[in-house]
């Protein structure tokens, strides 16, 4: 196992070495493509192609990439395309996640355009037999201004043996541009990929079709974990289109020649089921076990600063609270697909998916062939959120073309999407802090009891056996002289994952909410006890400021309506996205229904790519907040996800939307991630907003109107 840190800095690496494995060295002749790096492709006629290693799930990462290459480039705008290569080790790490595809790309992607603008004009000077230092590029074409010669990228490709090489030492002492002296960057390009997903030429992964193929379904067990013990598809013969049944020790499936047919097929299959070890496990036993163990096991510490019983024996006032979230599913408009096909001891692989080389690992072990073997056609998803992590729809298309021997396409359903789903695991968590005479924090307990979707993921693991995913919020930045955070694995059986902002999504809401219990507790405006907590960080002190000021905070409101107030870092403390959010929320007092009037909003996420994309990742995410914090609830019964479909698992509707007014700071900083920062702030601000209305603390998400009426029965 390796530290999170460790892993973070072997991505980078990867990202780093990704522009340097073709050493910068490569032939331009007639007709030839140059590719001065893993990252771009420059061809005779002009195109500049930038290879795309992230996921395209609706985030605009790859008009972002294609910017930062064009800037350092020189690059026409109109001379830029992007595709989405099939995963090889020269791309380094592929993988979509923790709002990190700009942050831990900006620099190789910079020095890769950098670095083909130097190459090209090295050939020109030595073309025309003249100083490199005396030519200049702009607008996809090299120029030298004494003698008014200039040769376009395209026909310099075509006409020049390009030799030069630039060695790792010289890349890393490329001098990129300062943020003044950018064209492109910073701009609100239109975004590459919205023609075609407009006229419909874009393809996602249920789209890909291939000559030949036939369809499958899986009959799942009703429990997850369970196992087939007699399959007779004597039935599922008979079914018109069947072709095939396929039992495997932990699969069966039919194939046959539509969709319709697989399934009528699938259907018709008698099965007996072995329930397997937790069929009776469920929300309320696994919320029962998370008590008992904040109770009685000491965790693991997370975080560990002076001496927290000290801290508690000098408390003027001592206060405790727990917090819990439900199980919360993906729900992406998309439903998981592959389209697998194998042929030569290869497998071909189309389908959309967040963790190219985590897959490509996975399926090389599990289908015991080379990882050269596994090709990943990367398409367009169609949602993720954490759920395209997953590389099990892979591998279910994959086992059963190669026991088909045809190409093979498995679409689950939405009802299967939401059995099979890799859920965000519940959390309970308990907070305890004691407040000095001054109602300064003098000692601070946090217990966080869940299970780790990072166990299936053992890179993820920290040297303690402790999941940094499950675990990042909960080490803030408030100053505080008496500090613990325990973590305590809470594993129960039911399979969980990765899900849009991972643990900052309920570290953040119990911390932010208790704060302001405490603030209340101490007669101290949240705001200015928040500020008083944030003297050695000004650029968070500086959005809380502004979002409490553009939101009127403290101007007097109607009778059950409040503001609350929230402010967040970004998926962990290495990649840093300062959000503060302020949320104003009328309550029904009769039906405990919960109405979001406005949500104020400021951010400072570094450098800002492309102002426009950078928006709508802003405002999707305080919507995606928005619904898990009202309206998505999700339980566990006798070993199943209880809810199947959207009838039962209810998301944010469009009257729902509130009002939204958001502001992203100008920043020359380092760009951090922008897709999830906003998501974790609703649920505090939220919480603390049902609080300013009615005097009543919610302290389990979602906040449903039957929360929400038996708190107000509880303070009443």
């Amino acid at each position: 196992m390796i530290s999170r840190r460790a892993f973070l800095a072997a991505g980078t690496g990867g990202l780093t070495l990704a522009f340097v494995i073709t050493g910068g060295a490569t032939v331009g002749t007639a007709a030839a493509a140059f590719e001065p790096n893993a990252w771009l492709t420059i061809t005779p006629d002009g195109t500049v192609t930038v290879h795309v290693t992230k996921a395209e799930m609706g985030q605009g990462i790859g008009t972002a990439f294609a910017q930062i290459v064009a800037e350092e480039l020189e690059a026409d705008w109109k001379d830029i395309r992007i595709d989405y290569p099939i995963n090889d080790p020269k791309f380094g790490e592929m993988l979509t996640a923790g709002s990190w595809s700009v942050a831990l790309s900006f620099d190789a992607l910079s020095r890769a355009g950098a670095a083909a603008r130097m190459i090209l004009i090295d050939a020109a000077a030595k073309r025309w037999a003249v100083d490199a230092a005396d030519c200049r590029a702009e607008r996809s074409v090299v120029r030298h201004p004494r003698t008014g010669r200039s040769i376009a990228y395209g026909k310099l490709v075509a006409r020049v043996p390009i030799t030069t090489a630039l060695t790792v030492e010289e890349l890393k002492a490329i001098p990129l541009k300062k943020p003044a002296q950018y064209k492109l960057v910073g701009r609100s390009m239109p975004r590459l990929d919205i023609p075609d997903k407009t006229t419909a030429r874009a393809r996602f992964g249920i789209d890909m079709f291939l000559p030949g193929m036939a369809y499958a379904k899986v009959a799942y067990p009703p429990t997850r974990l369970g196992k087939h013990r007699s399959v007779d598809d004597s039935a599922a013969r008979q079914v018109k289109g069947h072709l095939q049944t396929v039992v495997l020790d932990d699969l069966v499936a039919v194939v046959a020649e539509t969709h319709e047919a697989a399934v009528a097929a699938r259907d018709a299959l008698r099965i007996t089921w072995e329930a397997g070890p937790y069929a009776q496990i469920g929300s309320r036993a696994i919320f029962q076990e998370y008590e008992r163990k904040a109770r009685q096991e000491p965790g693991v510490p997370w975080v560990k600063i002076g001496d927290v019983k000290a801290g508690m024996a000098q408390a003027v006032k001592t206060h405790t609270a727990t917090y819990t979230t439900d199980v919360l599913a993906h729900a992406p408009i998309e439903p998981m697909n592959c389209l697998a096909r194998y042929a030569d001891g290869a497998f071909d692989l189309f389908t959309g998916n967040q963790a190219q080389s985590d897959l490509t690992r996975e399926l090389s072990s599990r289908l015991g062939v080379d990882p050269t073997k596994i090709r990943l056609h990367q398409q367009y998803l169609g949602g993720s959120f954490g759920s395209r992590m997953e590389w099990d729809i892979a591998l279910e298309a994959a086992l059963i073309a190669r026991k088909a021997g045809r190409p093979v396409k498995l679409i689950r359903s939405r009802e299967e999407d939401f059995a099979r789903g890799y859920h965000r695991p519940p959390t309970l968590q308990v907070i305890s802090a004691g407040l000095d005479g001054g109602g300064t924090v003098s000692a601070w307990e946090h217990t966080i009891v869940t299970a780790y979707p990072s166990k299936r993921w053992a890179a993820f693991l920290d040297e303690l056996g402790r999941d940094p995913f499950s675990l990042n919020g909960a080490d803030h930045f408030y100053d505080m002289t008496n500090q613990l955070v325990r973590a305590i694995q809470g594993e129960h059986g039911y399979p969980v994952g990765f899900y849009r902002s991972v643990a900052p999504g309920y570290t953040f809401f119990a911390l932010e909410a208790f704060l302001d219990e405490l603030a209340h507790l101490a007669k101290v405006d949240p705001l200015q006890m928040r500020l008083a907590m944030l003297k050695n960080r000004p650029r968070l002190v500086h959005v809380l400021t502004l979002a409490a000021a553009r939101a009127g905070w403290g101007a007097r409101l109607p009778a059950n309506v409040g503001r609350g107030l929230a402010c967040a870092t970004g998926q962990d403390r290495a990649s840093r996205a300062w959000t503060a959010a302020v949320v104003q929320a009328r309550v029904d007092p009769t039906s405990g229904e919960v109405a979001v009037e406005k949500i104020t909003c400021v951010v400072d996420c570094g450098l800002v790519i492309n102002p426009d994309g950078v928006r709508a990742q802003l405002e999707g995410g305080l919507l995606f907040g928005l619904s898990g914090a009202l309206k998505e609830y999700g339980s566990v019964i006798d070993g199943s996800f209880a809810q199947k479909n959207f009838d039962d698992y209810p998301v944010l509707r469009m009257h729902e939307v509130p009002e939204v007014e958001l502001h992203v700071v100008e920043s020359t900083e380092p760009p951090s991630g922008a897709g999830e920062p906003t998501v974790t702030v609703v649920a505090p601000a939220l919480s603390n907003a049902i609080f300013a209305a009615t005097g009543a603390r919610v302290r389990s998400l979602p906040f449903l109107p039957e929360r929400v009426l038996k708190a107000l029965k509880d303070k009443a």
